[in-house]
């Protein structure tokens, strides 16, 4: 049976990938989605996320790690602590091979730090564009307010934070794209050699176009497998 973890991005919540593990689960699929949050309590550091997410996985025999946008940090991360059977780009930045890892890179930090602050806090990420990230979503009201309210409040010296990555290069690799925002990245994961699927939609097609979002895991992951037999 095909085994499947859902990391989060610590900018948004685990809400932000439950329809998709829903869709998954329903295709017979194993999934779950650990999260470190925990209500009215401040999030973990980034240095210390991986090693509390670590703690939050479940029980998975040989898992392919899929990592929502800053998550696929975390999902490199965990591949090479635990030998995962796989780990998936879900819109995301490509993880370095090994070395100190930051969550955001020097040209998104000094955009966060143009954004107003309260006590150090940065305001909700939803706050952060211009437009609303979930503009014309077909969702529902109870899961755009389940999306929304486990948003985590953090300091922007959180993301002056670091992690060792350890190597993980071993590790079958693919990638999903589904926001034009990644576009250079897939490019360079499909230099790679990764096989990557490229969906037409938003950076939180997880929440909102979950049927799409789990075919493309799907697709990704059968696609790892007959790369790795060829």
């Amino acid at each position: 049976m095909l085994e499947i973890i859902l990391i989060h991005s610590p900018l948004v919540g685990p809400s932000s990938l439950l329809p998709t593990a829903e869709i998954l689960k329903a295709r017979g699929i194993k999934c779950a989605t650990p999260s470190p949050l925990r209500p009215h309590a401040q999030p973990p550091s980034w240095h210390d996320w991986p090693v509390r997410l670590r703690g939050a996985l479940p029980d998975m025999a040989s898992p392919i790690i899929v990592g929502h946008s800053m998550g696929g940090l975390l999902a490199a991360r965990l591949a090479g602590d635990i030998h995962a059977a796989g780990m998936i780009c879900l819109d995301a930045r490509m993880p370095p091979t090994s070395g100190p890892t930051q969550p955001v890179e020097p040209e998104f930090h000094d955009f966060l730090k143009t954004l107003p602050l309260t006590d150090g806090f940065l305001p909700p990420w939803q706050d952060w564009w211009e437009v609303d990230a979930l503009e014309g979503a077909d969702i529902s009201d109870a899961r755009r307010k389940a999306i929304l309210s486990d948003i985590p409040s953090l300091p922007l010296s959180w993301f002056d934070d670091a992690f060792d990555m350890p190597g993980w290069s071993g590790v079958r690799k693919g990638f999903v794209r589904t926001s034009h925002t990644f576009i250079d990245e897939a490019r360079r994961a499909e230099a790679d050699g990764w096989p990557v699927v490229r969906l037409k939609g938003t950076h939180l097609h997880p929440a909102t176009q979950p049927e799409e979002t789990a075919q493309a895991i799907i697709e990704c992951c059968a696609d790892m497998q007959n790369a790795r037999r060829a």
